[in-house]
């Protein structure tokens, strides 16, 4: 009876999989958003196309940690870069215990299928979701609107909390950095309002702040700014951000990089107030569940892989990230609200 129970149970899944692989077939060409409120051409923006992909820009993270030989030779950890949902977050597979205090999100942009499994998440004990809104000061994710709505209309019992982030780009070095840093900041607000804005139980509202790459060959643009530079165009994004949504953003970034472009931790201080979310894919890291912070600041969120999978139909790897800790204080830190 348990074996037939178990087919039964992959069998539909599969035909749940294939029913948001047709349904979303048309999203992944060319962007036609339902509500004309929210495409690139009513907003005055332009559809990214060109950026570079989450797993281009981890290399440059992983080329930084062989580079520094603080790779460990630690092979059996259970944060590792083919994590798989849902069985490896039930399972300590170190300490072959039950997991307990750890809550799991994915993130996605345009990059990604439009036939992830939004719709899957829960059962697949996913608890939050964050996808790509914006770029710099004019582009615009083309699959931003559908993710974020389908997130917003799951039922009851299937809801994952939603969020959005933007990449901040350096800029060319003729706008000044607190105005070039406003700009991107109301760009991403128009973008969030035209969408519906946020709901109690969103995500904090993200910048995305790391190599800011034209390909995987060329220089991180953020070099032809200095230091102080950086963290000006970061601050004045921020209180932009918080100002018009009325939430405290958090920031994401990586020690790595931070140490390349600020090259003082301690200057991480100026930041004190924001949660952050750390991108750390060592297998150091992973094995020890610490991923390297900045200056010692607790991190809220942990990126820890590129690369993990979900067995329903949907084969494509995608990015993964925990909170640890209890789940009242994940509602607590990140101020949002939890599904009645």
């Amino acid at each position: 009876m348990l074996s037939s129970l178990r087919r039964l149970e992959a069998y539909l899944a599969a035909i749940a999989a294939l029913f948001a692989l047709q349904s979303a077939h048309a999203l992944d060409t060319t962007p036609t958003e339902s509500a004309a409120a929210t495409s690139a051409a009513t907003l005055g923006l332009v559809y990214l196309t060109d950026d570079l992909s989450r797993k281009d820009l981890f290399n440059e993270i992983l080329k930084i940690d062989a580079a520094a030989g603080s790779e460990d030779p630690t092979q059996y950890f259970n944060l590792y870069n083919a994590f798989r949902f849902p069985d490896d977050v039930k399972v300590d597979a170190v300490l072959k215990t039950p997991r307990t205090n750890s809550l799991f999100g994915v993130d996605i942009s345009h990059h990604t299928h439009s036939a992830f499994p939004i719709e899957q998440l829960r059962k697949r004990e996913v608890h939050f979701i964050y996808m790509k809104a914006t770029q710099g000061a004019r582009y615009l994710d083309p699959k931003f609107s559908s993710f974020w709505t389908r997130t917003g209309n799951l039922p009851k019992g299937s809801e994952v909390h939603r969020g959005a982030f933007h990449f901040l780009s350096s800029g060319d070095g003729r706008i000044a950095p607190a105005e070039w840093g406003k700009i991107q900041g109301r760009t991403f607000v128009k973008v969030i309002k035209a969408n519906g804005g946020l709901l109690e139980t969103d995500m904090p509202p993200v910048v995305d702040l790391e190599w800011d790459k034209e390909n995987s060959a060329s220089k991180d643009r953020w070099t032809d700014r200095k230091p102080d530079e950086i963290l000006e165009t970061l601050m004045a994004f921020l209180s932009v951000v918080e100002t018009e949504l009325n939430r405290k953003p958090m920031i994401y970034t990586a020690r790595s990089w931070w140490n390349e472009r600020i090259g003082s931790e301690e200057k991480f201080k100026a930041l004190s107030r924001y949660p952050l979310w750390i991108a750390d894919y060592s297998k150091t890291s992973q094995a020890n569940e610490i991923p390297r912070t900045i200056n010692g600041v607790k991190w809220v969120l942990w990126q820890y892989t590129d690369s993990a999978k979900m067995a329903i139909g949907f084969n494509d790897a995608f990015d993964a990230n925990i909170f640890k800790g209890e789940p009242a204080t994940f509602y607590t830190l990140l101020g949002i609200k939890a599904f009645e």
